[in-house]
C-alpha cells in the first residue's frame, strides 16, 4: 500500500516535470560552467561548481517570472525565485528536485500555498520565505497543516516581514510547524502579545537552537507574557532574538522556558523605563546567558534616560556573561561597579548612548580609560565606545542582529576597506623588547592582557595628557598585551608628548580627525607590526615639513592615510623605509611639487595625490616606480591638480603616461588622459609634437618678432589696466553700484538722504542706539542712516550701503577692535571714501591696536586723525562739540590726531 502511493506521487512527478521542459519556450539565460547534460531554465542564472558541496545554484530572482519555470534541472541544489511575481506555488511543483537543499521564494504575490506545495522535498535543509506577500495571512489557510510533512531534513526556516494588518493564527500554526523534528533555526513574523501562545507542536521542535522573532511595528507596547512559550521548555533553545516587535514589558517568570539560552537579542523595542528592562534582564537567573545583546530599546516618541546604577546588573553576577553590547539606548550614565559582576567580560560595546557620568566607588571616571587601564576586567577581547554625547553624522545600525548574536563575539575585522591585511597571532617568544633608550620618566600601565579590539571614536574630547610638553615629557610603557586594533578618532589628540612602548602586536592604528599637529618626532616607530596607519584630517603639515616627525620606520606598513594634513613639503626621504607599503594617500593637501622620494615603494600599488596644487613633478621618479612594479600596475590619482597635458611642457609628462604601466586618473575636465584611458593617446602626442615644431619655427621668423611685440605692448596694456583697475578697485565699484542704483531707481523706494551715515559693528550697536544716535538725533537733530533701520529689506547689502553712503554728507566710523575685524565695515569704510576723502569721520570708540587696521584705515588715520571717545564728562562734552563741527565742516583736519592710544 505504501509503496503504490510512492510510486503513484513519483510518476506523477515525472509527468509534470516532462510536461514543463517539453511546453517551455526559449529565451536568454546565463550559465557558467554548466555540465552538457545539463540546460539552465530560460531568464535565469545558472552557476556550477563541482568541487562545492552544493554544486548547482539555478538564480531566477528580480526576473518577473510570473509562473513557476518549467525546465530547472533534476540536480539543482540551491533555487533563488525571489523578487518575482509568483502568484501561487502549485501542488509538487519541486517533487521532481530530490537533490534541493536550498529554496529562497520571498517578496512574490503568494497569498496561500497548497497543501502539497513542498511535496517531494525530503533533502531540503533551507526554506526562506520573506518577505511574505502582503496579502498572506499567518494561519492554517495560507500555511496548511501538512505543509512541511515531507521536510523531514530541514533545519532552517525564516518567515519574516508580514504585513501586521494581516491575521495571525494565535497558536502560531503550531500544527504547521509540528512535523519539522531537526529544525535548527526558526523566524517567525511578529511576536506572541496578549494572552497568545505558542501551540503544543512547538514542543516537537526537538533540535531548535536559535528562534527569532520579526515584527515590523517598534512603538506598540507589546507585553510578553509568562506563558507564551510555555511549549518550548523542552527545545534546546541557544539564540533568542525579538526585533521589532515593540516590546514594551516581560511578565516576570517568562525565561523560565529558556533554561539553556546563552544569547539575548532585544532590537527596537519600547520599554518605558531603564528598570523595565533590567528587571527582564534579572528573569535571565534561570537561563544559561552568556550574551546580552540590548540595543535600541526605547523606540517611543520622547524616550527616557537610562541610568545605569551601580546594583543594576547584580542579579547577574552568578552567570558567566562573555558579550555585553548596550548600543543607542540613551544611557546617560554608566556606573562602573557594575563590571564586578561581569569578571568574564569578553566583549563590551556601548556605543551611540549619552555617556557622560561613569562613577566608580563615588569617583567619576572616563569609561574608555578605566574599562582598559583601572577596572580588573581581565578577560576582555573587545572594547567599543563610539558616538558617545558627541556624535558623528553616522546613522547607528537599527533593528539588526549583529555578529554577535550568531558567533557569541562581534566581527573585528574587514574596518576599513583599504585593511585587507590578517596577522597570525604573535607567540609571546616574538614579542620585540623596546631596544631605544626610552625617554624619562618612565609610566607602566596595564591592560587586559587578552584585549585585541579597542574603539573610542566621536567620543567626549579626551585630553590625554598635558597640552605643554616641555614640561611634560617621558614613555608610556604597556604591559603584556595582544592589541591589534585601535581606533581613536576625533576625541581630542592634539597633544601626544609621550613615548608609547609595548604595542608590538598592533596591526591597525586610527588617529584621524583628532586636529594632532604635535606627537613625538619618533611616535610611530614604536609599532613593528602595522600594517594600517590612518592620520588623515589632522595638522601634521608644519611638523611633517620641518622634520618634526621622523620618517616612518614600519615594516610591514602597507596603507598610510595622510590625507588633509595642511601639508606643503615632504622630506626626500620620508617614506624611503616603507618598502611593504601598498596604498598613500596624500590627497587634500598643498602639495606643489613632489619633493620626497619614491624609488623604495617597491610594493605599492596606489598612490593618491587628488586636490592638491602639482602641475609637474619628475617623471624619472614614476619610471623607477614602474619600473619595480613591472608584474602589476600602480594607480596614481592625479584629480583636482592644476596638471596640464596639451602644452609642449606637457608634453613629456603626457609620453611617460603613454609609456609607463602606471595608470593616471585625471578629472573630468582635464586635457590629460581621462579616468587613466589612453585610447589616441599617440595620436594627441604627434600632434603636440607638431604644434610645438610649428611653434618653434615660427619664433625665428620676422613676423614672428612683429607678433611677439605686439603681444608684448598689448599684455602692457592689459597689465596697466589691471594694475589701475586694481589702485582704483574700491572708486569703481563704488559708481558701479550708484549706477546699479539709478538704473532700478524708477518705480523702487530708496534710502530717504540723510545727513550722516554711521558705519559701526553689531557688537557695538548698544552705544549706536543709546548715546551716539540719540544725540545725533534727539539734540543736533540731523538725519542719520543705520543698516538695521533705515535698509530696505530685500535688497542687496552692498547696494544698500552705497546707497546710504550716497544719500549722506558723512559716514562716521564708530572704530573698535571688532570693527576692524569685520570686512563689511572695511567695505564701508572704502565706500565712503570712494565718494569723498573728506566725508569721512573716524571715531575711536575703543582703543585699536594700530597693527590690527587694515592698511588703508591705519593711513587715513595717520593723515587726518580720528575723535576720540571717553568716559568722563568733560571729554564726552569734547567729544560732542568735535564730531558736530566734523559733520558741519567742509574738511575734517580740526579732528583730535593722538595716535599714541593706538599702540
Amino acid at each position: 500500500m505504501h509503496m503504490g502511493a510512492s510510486t503513484g506521487r513519483a510518476f506523477i512527478c515525472l509527468f509534470v516535470y516532462v510536461i514543463w521542459t517539453v511546453t517551455g519556450n526559449t529565451s536568454t539565460n546565463t550559465t557558467e560552467n554548466m555540465p552538457r547534460n545539463v540546460s539552465c531554465p530560460v531568464l535565469c542564472r545558472c552557476a556550477y561548481t563541482p568541487s562545492a558541496r552544493l554544486p548547482l545554484t539555478v538564480d531566477c530572482s528580480n526576473r518577473l517570472v510570473g509562473h513557476m519555470p518549467r525546465d530547472i534541472p533534476l540536480q539543482t541544489n540551491v533555487l533563488d525565485l525571489r523578487n518575482n511575481e509568483l502568484s501561487e506555488i502549485p501542488a509538487r511543483a519541486f517533487c521532481h528536485l530530490k537533490q534541493l537543499a536550498f529554496l529562497f521564494l520571498g517578496n512574490n504575490m503568494v497569498a496561500k500555498f497548497d497543501k502539497d506545495s513542498f511535496a517531494g522535498l525530503t533533502a531540503l535543509e533551507h526554506l526562506d520565505l520573506s518577505p511574505l506577500y502582503y496579502g498572506m495571512n499567518f494561519d492554517y489557510e495560507s500555511l496548511p497543516p501538512s505543509l512541511f510533512y515531507d521536510l523531514t531534513q530541514l533545519r532552517v526556516l525564516i518567515v519574516e516581514n508580514m504585513n501586521t494588518k494581516n491575521h495571525i493564527q494565535r497558536d502560531f500554526i503550531d500544527r504547521t510547524m509540528a512535523p519539522l523534528h531537526r529544525l535548527e533555526q526558526l523566524s517567525l513574523p511578529y511576536s506572541p502579545q496578549g494572552n497568545w501562545i505558542l501551540g503544543p507542536g512547538y514542543s516537537n521542535l526537538t533540535s531548535l537552537k536559535t528562534l527569532t522573532f520579526q515584527g515590523t511595528n517598534s512603538i506598540n507596547g507589546t507585553q510578553l507574557k509568562r506563558l507564551t512559550f510555555d511549549s518550548l521548555k523542552n527545545c534546546p533553545i541557544e539564540r533568542l532574538a525579538f526585533k521589532i516587535c515593540g516590546i514594551g514589558s516581560v511578565e516576570p517568570g517568562i525565561m523560565v522556558s529558556f533554561p539553556r539560552l546563552k544569547t539575548l537579542a532585544l532590537e527596537c523595542s519600547n520599554f518605558h523605563s531603564g528598570k523595565s528592562v533590567e528587571d527582564f534582564l534579572c528573569d535571565l537567573k534561570t537561563t544559561s546567558i552568556e550574551n546580552l545583546l540590548i540595543n535600541d530599546i526605547f523606540q517611543i516618541r520622547m524616550p527616557p534616560k537610562w541610568t545605569i546604577k551601580a546594583n543594576s546588573f547584580e542579579c547577574l553576577k552568578q552567570k558567566l556573561i562573555k558579550t555585553l553590547e548596550l548600543t543607542n539606548n540613551n544611557i546617560d550614565e554608566f556606573d562602573l561597579n557594575n563590571m564586578n559582576y561581569f569578571s568574564h567580560l569578553e566583549n563590551a560595546d556601548l556605543s551611540y548612548n549619552s555617556i557622560f557620568r561613569a562613577p566608580y566607588n563615588g569617583v567619576q571616571k572616563i569609561i574608555p580609560e578605566a574599562l582598559i587601564f583601572s577596572l580588573p576586567i581581565w578577560n576582555l577581547k573587545y572594547v567599543k565606545m563610539d558616538n558617545n554625547v558627541i556624535h558623528d553624522d553616522r546613522v547607528p545600525p537599527r533593528c539588526a542582529l549583529s555578529h554577535s548574536f550568531w558567533h557569541g563575539h562581534p566581527k573585528i575585522t574587514s574596518l576599513n576597506a583599504d585593511y585587507t591585511h590578517q596577522i597570525s597571532n604573535t607567540s609571546s617568544e616574538t614579542i620585540r623588547k623596546p631596544t631605544d633608550r626610552m625617554p624619562s620618566p618612565i609610566i607602566r600601565l596595564s591592560v587586559p592582557e587578552n584585549l585585541e579590539f579597542w574603539s573610542t571614536s566621536w567620543f567626549l574630547k579626551w585630553n590625554f595628557g598635558s597640552s605643554d610638553c616641555d614640561t611634560e615629557t617621558g614613555s608610556i610603557v604597556i604591559g603584556p598585551n595582544k592589541l591589534r586594533y585601535m581606533i581613536l578618532v576625533d576625541i581630542g589628540f592634539k597633544i601626544l608628548c609621550q613615548e608609547i612602548y609595548g604595542l608590538d602586536r598592533l596591526e591597525y592604528l586610527d588617529l584621524s580627525q583628532n586636529g594632532l599637529h604635535f606627537p613625538p618626532k619618533n611616535f610611530f616607530n614604536h609599532f613593528p607590526s602595522l600594517t594600517y596607519l590612518n592620520l588623515s584630517n589632522n595638522d601634521l603639515g608644519s611638523l611633517i615639513s620641518n622634520g618634526g616627525l621622523s620618517s616612518f620606520k614600519t615594516p610591514n606598513l602597507e596603507t598610510l592615510d595622510l590625507s588633509q594634513n595642511k601639508i606643503r613639503t615632504i622630506p626626500k626621504d620620508f617614506f624611503a623605509s616603507l618598502v611593504a607599503l601598498k596604498k598613500l594617500k596624500l590627497s587634500g593637501n598643498r602639495l606643489a611639487t613632489v619633493s620626497f622620494s619614491l624609488i623604495n615603494l617597491v610594493s605599492v600599488e596606489y598612490i593618491d595625490l587628488s586636490v592638491n596644487q602639482l602641475s609637474a613633478f619628475s617623471s624619472k621618479e614614476l619610471d623607477l616606480i614602474g619600473y619595480f612594479n613591472s608584474s602589476s600596475e600602480v594607480v596614481l590619482n592625479m584629480r583636482n591638480n592644476p596638471v596640464t597635458c596639451l602644452g609642449c611642457d606637457g608634453a613629456e609628462f603626457f609620453r611617460w603616461i603613454t609609456d609607463s604601466n602606471v595608470t593616471v586618473t585625471f578629472s573630468e575636465d582635464s586635457n590629460c588622459t581621462t579616468n587613466g584611458t589612453k585610447t589616441d593617446v599617440k595620436r594627441i602626442l604627434r600632434r603636440i609634437h607638431k604644434e610645438c615644431d610649428r611653434i618653434q619655427q615660427l619664433i625665428v621668423s620676422h613676423n614672428q618678432w612683429m607678433s611677439l611685440g605686439v603681444s608684448l605692448l598689448s599684455c602692457a596694456a592689459v597689465v596697466c589696466g589691471l594694475v589701475t583697475a586694481y589702485v582704483y578697485r574700491w572708486n569703481i565699484k563704488y559708481r558701479l553700484y550708484i549706477l546699479r542704483r539709478r538704473l532700478r531707481k524708477r518705480g523702487v523706494t530708496t534710502t530717504p538722504p540723510g545727513h550722516v551715515y554711521i558705519s559701526y559693528d553689531d557688537n557695538d550697536y548698544c552705544w549706536v542706539m543709546n548715546e551716539l544716535l540719540r544725540h545725533l538725533e534727539e539734540e543736533n537733530e540731523l538725519d542719520v542712516i543705520i543698516d538695521q533701520r533705515d535698509f530696505i529689506g530685500g535688497a542687496s547689502l552692498a547696494e544698500a550701503i552705497a546707497e546710504g553712503v550716497d544719500n549722506s554728507r558723512k559716514t562716521v566710523l564708530v572704530l573698535s577692535e571688532s570693527y576692524v575685524a569685520n570686512p563689511w565695515c572695511e567695505f564701508e569704510f572704502q565706500m565712503s571714501l570712494a565718494r569723498g576723502y573728506n566725508s569721512v569721520i573716524p571715531v575711536m570708540f575703543q582703543p585699536v591696536p594700530f597693527d590690527s587696521m587694515t592698511k588703508s584705515l591705519r593711513k587715513y588715520i595717520k593723515a587726518r586723525g580720528y575723535i576720540k571717545w571717553t568716559g568722563s564728562r568733560e571729554g564726552q562734552l569734547l567729544f560732542w562739540k568735535r564730531l558736530t563741527e566734523a559733520i558741519f565742516s567742509s574738511d575734517n583736519q580740526r579732528i583730535q590726531t593722538d595716535l599714541d592710544d593706538m599702540g
